[in-house]
């Protein structure tokens, strides 16, 4: 073995990050600002941003909503038909001319088109693939160079009908939200890794791989683009955790002018390989060195783990390295309250870490591709992934730009040894074509879930793994019915957290699976999306997390890491442990996966009971006194032992702060979340306080939401909020482009205030190093000034026709679809009386549903059925318009029935004022030939 070497300070590339200093602005308008792109354009007006960055939230349209008040263009479409626009300024030294460079965005969501020096330089389709764009002949060395973004979030899109459009499922905010790169590198280099065009980066693949012995294949991509053909080799190094080096290979080719060459390069044997799993998420590197003859022109780095699976499709189940593996894992959306999408690189880390803390083995990043940061996570922490492209609903998705977002998340991500499935589309009758996926990687599982049509009879769908299990709507500070009286039996509608524990304790009672299948559950937090459930204190909310939106965990969160962490631990439901029950006798549950459990009751012993799997990992003390003071539990595990302790607090008296960072960096990019609690005058925690919060906050900093929570723990499906319920909640802040102390206040009235400070320090000036200098931004714009005065909300046409919303999950026995079509029909009509069942629209709807019927084997969600609804609503609309020509009796049902065909049942929105220019043209030459 060589000593250690650190191959990542070999890299001769330049690359610097360029979130800062960003000019931003608004334009509901729906025609294209092309103008913004030149140099000389006058943006002083504009607003200073930093990226990640998006408008879709609070912080810069003013609705008091922690995601999006309106997250459809149903409800309001001025933040959605317009355009965001970017400009920044950069400038490269002259010692860079002879060079590559490239502008690398990790994510603009949906569409946007770039344009460098006022020269349009390219577009991208899809807002969670990452993308790169080649500048080389647009740049000014030496001088000013001025990037501008034109992007579009239109949710029915006029560039290629980009997934996920209208299904409303989660938010989808626009903006740059993600990082953006300047790379400089070699003429003779290797190209950007997740480009549907060009390959480029490595593939690394274990062709041979057991306990004994692994080989490892790397494919490594290097493009000439000097005038003249370049004798390349390429050198790859791969090696263990600690930088030995394990194996070498050194290959060499011509590589003529254009041309990406490919470097198929197989080690030699490796022996004993230490094997990646989620008990033991071991890591290799692998490190490819491109010459141009003895010259160093380029490096990468890679992640290797080594592993082999396969699934058994009797059993169900993954066999992982020869061992059959339970899978226990969740989704999670990346969104946090008043930031949206728009979230810092820790917030990512913050969330995967508490993942596996929790036990969870794997995640499924529905659905669509996250931040490349989160896979690298999930390779470090240990997380099995399942991958997934944005295709959801019957919705006619455009294919070329399917087939271009499965390239681009496969050939990105595909080095992840935590990845081994790809999902090609959920609840969809549009799902990507697996062939796509493996023509590209042929060594993942390829998954569809509850697909119609193409890949519903590929061999791995949902009915071998279940991607959706223990479904149920939950508001973390409800925390018993006392606090708020709702159990609702439908998983769908809004209950409080004592009735979601208790019946995950009850096989079946939950929607969809149990505590101890082999499955992924929903879902990690609470998060945004064009989605009104019953009883939730604010619409637009999907408040199925285990832990609420700000990640204070809810009861689920402890049970189910009771069942599945390795690590002993021992937590009892607090809220039993109040002055409110002050003299009664009260059951308190605990939640445990220690042998044996000891209540204490002010340090004097209350009872021993032994948590085991069979009854869930949770015990009930009943009928404990509740009295002033202390309760304690203290469990042993193997010759361990944890406790947890409750102490009944004192009425609300104090504030009490603490902050994510203690430190940040003058940068608007810069954030960190302050945590409100309220305490008694002991700093003990006050379970149930809602007291109203008020922050104020001064120095180089500002609020990135309100300045005021008021709780909605008594709200019932209201447009705005806060979701703060009660304590402790989050508050995100922003630091400012200068350095000092940012000092933030925390205020209630009848309660003790309290404050925190936060450095503020001036980042490193790293344009030395990098050649690669950022002037300030130089406008001085307010978000104000890109909002409308008044709030129309919905603009579209009433019907009196409109189908009414379900609230319900429909089930019926299986059977064929005659007998559904019956079912469904007089479900609609008796919720429904008034409804015309001989339109077009009608018949379409009943067709749609029978589909989905037939494919979820007699179950159809309320999710489902409202969005078919929303369909047919949308349909009728466009059925009155064309009432209301002078066509034809005949031409009118010719076009209902195109209606009907192209918005029910391939989910195509049509333009309300295209349309209605066209049905105007048809009545002209109508006029014409009478």
């Amino acid at each position: 073995m060589d000593h250690a070497i650190r191959y990542e300070n070999r890299t001769v590339r330049t690359v610097k990050t360029i979130n800062s200093d960003w000019a931003f602005k608004y334009d509901p308008s729906p025609s294209e600002p092309l103008q913004a792109g030149e140099p000389a354009f006058d943006d002083t007006d504009w607003v200073p941003v930093a990226l990640p960055h998006t408008w879709s939230t609070y912080e810069t349209t003013g609705e008091l909503h922690p995601f999006m008040k309106h997250p459809s263009e149903r409800d309001d479409k001025y933040w959605w038909y317009g355009w965001g626009r970017y400009r920044k300024t950069f400038v490269i030294s002259p010692a860079h001319q002879s060079k590559a460079v490239c502008i690398e965005f990790d994510g603009v969501q949906k569409y946007c088109k770039v344009f460098l020096n006022g020269v349009y330089a390219g577009e991208h389709k899809g807002g969670f693939t990452s993308f790169s764009l080649d500048v080389s002949g647009l740049i000014r060395f030496g001088r000013d160079n001025v990037l501008a973004v034109e992007v579009s979030n239109r949710r029915n899109d006029d560039f290629g009908r980009i997934p996920p459009m209208t299904a409303g499922n989660w938010n989808v905010y626009g903006g740059i939200y993600r990082d953006v790169r300047i790379v400089i590198k070699d003429r003779l280099h290797i190209p950007f890794q997740g480009s549907a065009v060009h390959e480029g980066g490595t593939f690394i693949t274990t062709p041979e791989v057991s306990e004994e012995q692994a080989q490892v294949r790397v494919r490594t991509y290097v493009k000439n683009d000097y005038p003249e053909m370049k004798r390349c080799s390429v050198e790859t190094i791969i090696t263990d955790a600690d930088g030995r080096i394990v194996q070498t290979m050194e290959s060499a080719k011509p590589i003529f002018p254009g041309e990406i060459a490919e470097f198929d390069q197989m080690s030699g044997c490796i022996e004993r390989p230490r094997l990646w799993s989620p008990d033991s998420p071991y890591l290799y590197r692998v490190y490819s060195i491109v010459k141009d003859g003895e010259r160093i022109v380029d490096t990468c780095a890679s992640p290797l783990g080594i592993r082999w699976y396969e699934w058994n499709y009797e059993e169900k189940r993954l066999y992982l390295n020869g061992e059959c593996v339970h899978i226990h894992g969740t989704n999670r959306h990346q969104e946090y309250p008043w930031l949206g999408d728009a979230i810092p690189a820790w917030m990512h880390e913050a969330d995967i870490r508490d993942m596996k803390a929790l036990g969870h083995n794997f995640l499924r990043t529905c659905h669509y591709t996250q931040d490349k940061r989160v896979y690298e996570l999930c390779d470090q922490y240990g997380i099995l992934v399942c991958e997934e492209v944005p295709n959801i609903k019957n919705i006619e998705f455009g294919e070329a730009v399917q087939q271009q977002q499965v390239k681009e998340m496969i050939r990105r991500d595909r080095n992840h040894p935590s990845i081994i499935m790809w999902s090609m589309g959920n609840e969809t009758n549009h799902a990507a074509d697996g062939s796509w996926a493996l023509d590209e990687d042929t060594t993942r599982i390829i998954h569809y879930r509850h697909v119609a049509g193409r890949g519903e009879n590929e061999p791995h769908t949902h009915e071998q793994l279940e991607m959706e299990n223990l479904l149920r709507c939950t508001i973390r500070g409800w925390y018993n019915a006392d606090v708020r009286n709702l159990e609702p039996e439908r998983g769908q509608h809004t209950g409080h957290e004592k009735w979601q524990h208790d019946l995950a304790l009850v096989d079946g009672a939950s929607q969809r699976g149990s505590l101890q299948m082999n499955g992924v559950m929903w879902l990690y937090a609470d998060h945004g999306a064009d989605r009104e459930y019953v009883n939730s204190p604010v619409l637009h909310i999907n408040p199925k997390g285990w832990v609420d939106a700000y990640r204070v965990p809810k009861l689920m969160y402890y049970l189910w890491q009771a069942n599945w962490t390795s690590e002993p631990m021992v937590y009892i439901h607090p809220f039993d442990w109040t002055p409110a029950y002050l003299g009664q006798h009260r059951d308190i549950t605990v939640n445990s996966n220690c042998d044996s459990v000891e209540l204490r009751i002010n340090g004097e012993p209350a009872g021993v009971l032994h948590p085991d799997r069979e009854h869930f990992h949770t015990v009930v003390f009943e009928r404990i006194p509740i009295r002033a003071g202390t309760l304690s539990v203290h469990g042993i595990k193997g010759d361990r032992e944890v406790s947890a302790t409750v102490v009944m607090a004192g009425p609300p008296a104090k504030l009490a702060l603490s902050s994510s960072h203690s430190m940040l960096a003058a940068d608007r990019e810069a954030i960190a979340v302050i945590t409100v609690d309220i305490v008694d005058q002991s700093g003990i925690h006050v379970y149930g306080a809602t007291n109203e919060l008020q922050f104020t906050i001064s120095g180089p900093g500002k609020l990135i939401g309100p300045d005021t929570y008021v709780s909605d723990i008594d709200k019932h499906e209201e447009l705005e909020g806060t979701m703060y319920i009660d304590a402790p909640v989050g508050v995100p802040i922003r630091a400012a482009g200068k350095p000092g102390t940012i000092r933030f206040t925390a205020a209630s009235p009848g309660l003790q205030s309290a404050s925190i400070e936060i450095a503020v320090a001036a980042p490193d000036d790293v344009s030395r190093q990098t050649g690669i200098s950022e002037p300030p931004v130089n406008c001085r714009g307010t978000v104000e000034s890109m909002r409308r005065a008044v709030v129309t909300g919905q603009d579209f046409i009433q019907t009196a026709n409109r189908l009414q919303f379900t609230v319900d999950d429909l089930q019926y026995a299986e059977t064929e679809a005659a007998a559904y079509a019956g079912h469904i029909d007089a479900y609609i009509r008796r919720h429904n009386p008034d409804t015309d069942t001989g339109t077009p629209a009608y018949q379409a709807l009943l067709r749609l549903m029978v589909q989905q019927l037939e494919k979820d084997k007699g179950i159809i969600v309320a999710d489902d059925y409202n969005f078919n609804v929303q369909l047919y609503n949308d349909c009728i609309v466009m059925d009155e318009i064309v009432e209301c020509t002078a066509l034809k009796p005949e031409q009118i049902v010719e076009q209902k029935r195109y209606y009907a065909e192209m918005m029910i049942m391939r989910g195509v929105e049509i333009n309300r004022n295209a349309e209605q220019k066209r049905l105007l043209k048809l009545e002209l030459n109508y006029e014409s030939l009478r």
